[in-house]
């Protein structure tokens, strides 16, 4: 039968591996009537065992059970009441959606039951950024009763295929930059770097060193730096498997006498990312200047970045 136009099937020929994550988090679920309610009876069936009731939730989950615990995802959906006999068993379709830096644009898709026992499993059928096609298993049990609340244990284990392809030859990367001052030495890499990882910035008034990691031409990892100085406090932004750096914006200035870098942002084709140093006055820039991707970096830098330019890959 031939295929209608909208319609494409192609063998895979890569080598298909997965890798195994693990998350251990805490679920608040705040009922009505409480000052931080986080979930909404839409539909409400007046019957025994809550049969038929619907909730929209947004339940929050963080790092650690403390008050000094950091908000790591969202849990956003519905559940509702599944049984008609015994109750207490309520059916979830969620996403869990990641809001911290590390993994911040990538969701979790679930599905499962919980009340009645004491741990309970919810199936992980999909995600979406770094989870694409994921796949796994979490379970679920009440750490503790909070008044209009519960605090719940949420451990899932999924797994994520990544494709192993083989590495080609590649032309030589173009180059942009740099641009700055002509203080400190001049640090670059070698070879042709296909993919940016990850990126390390130091940085208070100004931008203090730059550090990233890269794929190379061979498909391997690779990595740089840090170039610069130890001063200002340290931050790493860590790429999703199809977030691509688009453009870097900074502002050139003159501290001390000499003309550094003062500030970096990123924008990838997913998010535009907080802005690294303060930038005060200078020159405003913004590489590469045609639409490409940015894979590595190079540059000046002494005690502070001086001047920075990118490799770019179209």
């Amino acid at each position: 039968m031939v295929n209608p136009s909208y319609f494409t099937s192609a063998p895979v020929t890569q080598e298909i591996h997965q890798n195994e994550l693990n998350f251990h988090l805490y679920m608040y679920q705040w009922v009505e009537g409480s000052a931080q309610v986080n979930e909404k009876q839409v539909v409400n069936i007046a019957h025994p065992t809550g049969f038929g009731a619907i909730y929209a939730n947004d339940w929050t989950m963080y790092d650690g059970p403390g008050p000094n615990a950091n908000l790591v995802a969202r849990a956003q959906g519905v559940h509702t009441g599944s049984d008609m006999n015994l109750g207490d068993s309520w059916l979830v379709c969620l996403n869990i959606v990641f809001v911290d830096q590390r993994f911040r644009g990538s969701t979790l898709k679930v599905v499962g039951n919980y009340g009645g026992l004491p741990v309970d499993e919810w199936a992980i059928v999909g995600g979406t950024g770094e989870f694409g096609f994921a796949h796994g298993v979490g379970t679920f049990r009440k750490y503790k009763e909070m008044g209009n609340g519960n605090m719940r244990e949420f451990n899932i284990r999924v797994r994520c295929p990544t494709l192993q392809i083989p590495p080609v030859p590649t032309p030589p990367n173009d180059k942009e930059g740099p641009l700055g001052g002509k203080g400190g030495e001049a640090f670059d890499i070698l070879g042709h770097p296909q993919r940016l990882e990850s990126v390390t910035i130091r940085s208070g008034d100004i931008i203090d060193s730059l550090a990233f990691s890269y794929i190379d031409q061979a498909g391997k990892k690779q990595t740089a730096g840090p170039w610069g100085g130890n001063g200002g406090l340290e931050e790493t932004i860590t790429f999703a498997p199809t977030e691509t750096l688009k453009k870097v914006f900074g502002v050139v200035g003159t501290i001390g006498g000499h003309t550094v870098v003062t500030s970096l942002t990123f924008v990838t084709n997913i998010k535009i990312y907080p802005t690294f140093g303060k930038g005060t006055g200078g020159t405003t820039f913004s590489i590469p200047e045609k639409n490409a991707s940015v894979v590595g970096f190079f540059g000046r830098a002494g005690s502070y970045v001086d001047a920075i330019g990118v490799y770019i890959a179209n």
